[in-house]
């Protein structure tokens, strides 16, 4: 049996102990679970969504003065259309018809401005800023659609496009063909430059139409063509000059008996691009632009000459006489007008044309 004093000796030690265990307990480090080698612990970071850029398309205006019906304006409204696709929709075309950025001078001078991006203008007005492209307009400059082709899109073309994208910034993507002039008239049928002594024939108002129509042996008489149906209609003129769709929407079948296939000039029309603005694009988009134009213009030149051949036949059903001239006649008979504006637009330039095949 303990006696008194031993269990007191005995109670302190425990206690003792108890403090001893208690102290070691709090002084001992917590164990941090095991890691697997290469992973050592880190804070949770939230993913941060990297903002999406949205990348805008490019857009040009595209304007010209043709109605929208016009095969012109039918052929750049698929333009806008196979570029959209081609280009995934990274460049849009907004096409302006029907004069709806200004006239034609307007339309040059607003792609010479940065304005308008692309455009169709014709000879005259190109020629107004770069006078080499009024060979276009000269007499049988061009024999048929297919050698206007060959001349524009050609090495004589190419040369033609790249000094004029030197001088004016316009540069040319493509040709269109926009009709062969034919003369009309209300008495007499013309075979030969005989048949239209004396004649009075509505020209437009271009010292190169004029001369011409007086080397033709009419006499010339400018005038816009707005006036031309009342003129033909009342004899103040006896005839006048245009391609033939012109001549079916101003009705001039209605007031005229003869179309004579003198086929004076086959007119050419470029469709025509800012060479600062074609350079400004990607090389992507500048190929999907450039082949969309070579495949749409031909498109557009063959409906054209599909459309002269059945508007023909018509005119012979409305009662008017498709007569057959003397081609050959009226090419000798205005050799003079060649002579007399080749300083104009450059000496040999018209014979590098005619030896084209």
């Amino acid at each position: 049996m303990f006696n008194k004093k031993t269990k007191i000796v005995a109670l302190v030690l425990i206690a003792v102990f108890a403090l001893t265990v208690a102290f070691a307990g709090c002084g001992a480090k917590k164990e941090e679970p095991k890691q697997e080698p290469g992973t050592a612990k880190e804070e949770p970071k939230q993913a941060k969504e990297e903002p999406k850029k949205e990348v805008k398309p490019v857009t040009f205006k595209l304007a010209h003065v043709y109605a929208p019906d016009h095969p012109f304006s039918k052929g750049m409204d698929k333009l806008v259309e196979k570029v959209k696709k081609d280009s995934d929709g990274k460049l849009i075309i907004n096409h302006y018809p029907a004069a709806q950025l200004g006239s034609e001078k307007d339309i040059a001078d607003g792609v010479v401005n940065g304005i308008v991006d692309m455009a169709i203008i014709g000879p005259g007005e190109l020629g107004k800023r770069f006078k080499p492209v009024l060979v276009f307009d000269g007499p049988y400059v061009f024999r048929d659609m297919d050698h206007m082709q060959k001349v524009t899109n050609g090495p004589v073309g190419q040369e033609l496009w790249d000094q004029m994208a030197k001088e004016t910034g316009i540069r040319a993507l493509n040709t269109l063909y926009y009709g062969t002039r034919y003369v009309t008239t209300s008495k007499v049928p013309v075979k030969t430059p005989a048949d239209l002594k004396g004649l009075k024939l509505r020209t437009p108002d271009q010292p190169l139409s004029v001369a011409n129509a007086k080397a033709m042996g009419a006499n010339p008489t400018p005038m816009a063509l707005s006036e031309v149906y009342l003129a033909l209609q009342q004899g103040v003129v006896d005839g006048q000059e245009n391609p033939i769709p012109t001549i079916a929407s101003q009705k001039f079948n209605e007031v005229q008996k003869y179309i004579n296939l003198t086929g004076h000039v086959v007119q050419a029309t470029p469709v025509v691009i800012s060479q600062k603005k074609l350079d400004s694009l990607p090389e992507d988009l500048r190929k999907i632009l450039v082949d969309a134009v070579n495949e749409i213009a031909p498109e557009i030149n063959q409906e054209i000459l599909d459309n002269e051949k059945a508007t023909l036949e018509e005119f012979k059903k409305g009662g008017m006489e498709v007569v057959e001239s003397d081609v050959d006649a009226f090419r000798q008979a205005t050799q003079s007008v060649i002579k007399e504006f080749e300083d104009t637009w450059g000496k040999g330039l018209y014979e590098k044309i005619q030896e084209v095949k």
